[in-house]
C-alpha cells in the first residue's frame, strides 16, 4: 500500500503542463505513476506549496491521484537502438519491437575535468569548407547557426552521411526537436537511401508531439549518444534544432507562471543547454561525444539570447550567411565570422599542411579584388593571387549530400597550391574538379590509400605528378573535342 504522502493531485492542467500538490519529498527528473505503475508525467520544479511537472499525455484524467516512482526519467537503451526510431520519450515508434534491456537515467552530470583528455581525433565532414578551413575533433562541440531556409540541416546531415566512410565507425544520433512531420519523414529517406541506418538513430519529437517529449528528446538523443561514448566508442549528436526546443521551454515555463529572464525566456535555459552540450566530451583512454547543435537566427541576428548562450557553451560555430547562399556559394558558410576553436589540433597533419595558408590566401584575395575595383594597374603577381584565390573559392564550394574524403582533399589543394593548374579559365574550373576527383579514385586509389595512412613523401608527391600529366592530356583533349 502506497504511503499517502507520496499521493499527489492536480490543481491545474493545460496541455500536458501540471501543478500538484502533495509529494513534498519528490526530487527533480523523478517519475510520477498513475494507480497502475505506469509512468505518467516527469517532475520539472517545484515550490513550497506545489509541483510542476509534464505529462506524457494530454488526455490525463485529472481526478485521478499520481503517486512518486522514486526514480529518475530513464529509458532502455541497447546496441539495438542503432537504425531505430524513437520518440522524445525514449519508445521505439517504428512497429519493430521493443528495445529490452537495463534502464539508463537521462539526466546525468557531465564528465569531469580530470575523466576528459584534450580533442586530438579528427572527425571528418567531408565538406570541404569544413574540413579546410574549420575542421572538427572528436568530443567538439560545434553550433550551426544562421537565418532558415540557408542549409543548417543539410551541413548536419551530410556530417552524419559521411561517417558510412569513418575507421572506427562513427555511431551517429539524429534528434529532432520541433520539426514538422515532413522534414522527419524526408530524413527517414535520405538515410535509408544512403544507408545511413547502419550506424544511426533517429531521435523525434515533432512539432505535434506533447511539451514533455519535445523538452526530453535532447536529453534521450544525448543518453543514447553516450551508451556508445561509454563503451569505448565515437558517437556524434546532432540538435536539430534547439531554437525550437528554447521555444517549447518558454512556452511551458510561462504556463507554469515562472518569472520571465532575458529576453522573455523564463527560468534558466542557459543552464539547461550547458548541462546538455557539456556530456559531449572525448573521454581518457576511452571513447568521444561530439555535438553539432542547430539554432535559427532571425535577420542574422546572433546577439539575440538563445544565440549568444549557445555560443558561449559551445567550441566554436559554423555561421550561414544569407549573401552568400543568395550568390550560390554552397555551402554558404561565412568563414570569417565561422570558428572552430580546438578542431585543428586534430586536423589530419598532411591536410593541415596543404591548406593551411588558405585562409590567408581567401584574405588576400578579397583585399586584391577591391584594388582591382578601383581600376589600379596589378601586378602579374597580384593578378595570379586573384586568379588563385577565385579558383579555391569555386573548389570550396560542394553539392549537398556530395562528400568528399579528405585524403581527396588533399589532392586537389595541392595541386592547386602548387599552381599545377593555374591556366585552366573558371568556366572550366567545376569540370576540372569532377575530372580530377574521378580520375584519382578510379585510376590512381593508392595515392588516397598512401595519404589516408598519413604518408606524404616524396614517392606520393611522384605520383600525384604523374596522375597530373595524364590528367591533363585527357582534359585538354576533352576540352579541345568541346
Amino acid at each position: 500500500m502506497k504511503n499517502k504522502k507520496q499521493v499527489g493531485h492536480i490543481i491545474s492542467f493545460f496541455a500536458g503542463v501540471a501543478k500538484l500538490k502533495g509529494l513534498p519529498n519528490v526530487f527533480i527528473n523523478e517519475t510520477l505513476l498513475d494507480k497502475d505503475n505506469k509512468e505518467v508525467a516527469i517532475v520539472i520544479g517545484f515550490d513550497l506549496d506545489h509541483v510542476e511537472a509534464l505529462f506524457f499525455q494530454n488526455n490525463f484524467d485529472l481526478n485521478e491521484p499520481v503517486y512518486r516512482s522514486n526514480k529518475t526519467f530513464s529509458i532502455q537503451i541497447s546496441e539495438n537502438v542503432t537504425g531505430r526510431i524513437i520518440n522524445g520519450l525514449g519508445k521505439p515508434i517504428d512497429n519493430l519491437g521493443n528495445i529490452e534491456s537495463d534502464n539508463y537515467p537521462v539526466f546525468t552530470n557531465s564528465p569531469t575535468i580530470i575523466d576528459r583528455e584534450s580533442i586530438n581525433q579528427p572527425l571528418s565532414t567531408g565538406i570541404k569548407i569544413l574540413d579546410t578551413t574549420l575542421p572538427l575533433g572528436k568530443g567538439q562541440r560545434q553550433l550551426i547557426i544562421g537565418d532558415r531556409k540557408l542549409g543548417k540541416t543539410t551541413i548536419a546531415t551530410d556530417i552524419v552521411l559521411n561517417q558510412k566512410n569513418a575507421t572506427p565507425l562513427v555511431q551517429c544520433v539524429y534528434v529532432i526537436c520541433g520539426q514538422k512531420e515532413k522534414k522527419l519523414k524526408d530524413l527517414i529517406s535520405l538515410f535509408e537511401k544512403n544507408n545511413a541506418f547502419l550506424y544511426t538513430t533517429i531521435v523525434t519529437a515533432t512539432s505535434n508531439a506533447t511539451f514533455a517529449e519535445q523538452y526530453l528528446a535532447p536529453f534521450v538523443g544525448c543518453t543514447i549518444a553516450e551508451y556508445f561514448r561509454n563503451k569505448n566508442q565515437d558517437a556524434l549528436v546532432v540538435y536539430d534544432d534547439l531554437s525550437s526546443h528554447a521555444k517549447t521551454y518558454r512556452n511551458f515555463a510561462l504556463l507554469l507562471e515562472r518569472s520571465p529572464g532575458r529576453e522573455s525566456y523564463p527560468g534558466d535555459v542557459f543552464s539547461i543547454y550547458a548541462g546538455l552540450l557539456e556530456r559531449s566530451a572525448k573521454i581518457a583512454n576511452g571513447g568521444s561525444l561530439s555535438a553539432l547543435p542547430i539554432i535559427e537566427t532571425q535577420e542574422s541576428d546572433i546577439t539575440s539570447f538563445i544565440p549568444t548562450n549557445l555560443i558561449s557553451i559551445t567550441d566554436g560555430q559554423i555561421y550561414l550567411e544569407q549573401g552568400l547562399f543568395q550568390k550560390g556559394f554552397l555551402p554558404a558558410v561565412n568563414v570569417g565570422l565561422s570558428v572552430s576553436r580546438v578542431g585543428s589540433s586534430a586536423q589530419p597533419k598532411i591536410l593541415k599542411n596543404i591548406v593551411g595558408g588558405i585562409r590567408l590566401a581567401l584574405s588576400q584575395h578579397k583585399e586584391l579584388q577591391k584594388l582591382s575595383q578601383l581600376e589600379t594597374v596589378l601586378s602579374n603577381q597580384a593578378k595570379k593571387k586573384i586568379h588563385r584565390g577565385e579558383m579555391i573559392l569555386e573548389l570550396l564550394k560542394q553539392p549537398k549530400h556530395v562528400n568528399i574524403s579528405w585524403p581527396e582533399q588533399v589532392v586537389l589543394f595541392y595541386v592547386v597550391e602548387e599552381g599545377f593548374f593555374d591556366q585552366i579559365a573558371s568556366n572550366q574550373w567545376s569540370e576540372f574538379e569532377n575530372s580530377l576527383l574521378k580520375l584519382v579514385k578510379n585510376k590512381y586509389p593508392n595515392i588516397l590509400e598512401q595519404i589516408k595512412n598519413n604518408k606524404f613523401d616524396d614517392s606520393v608527391k611522384t605520383s600525384i605528378k604523374q596522375m597530373i600529366k595524364d590528367f591533363q592530356n585527357e582534359f585538354i583533349i576533352k576540352l579541345d573535342m568541346q
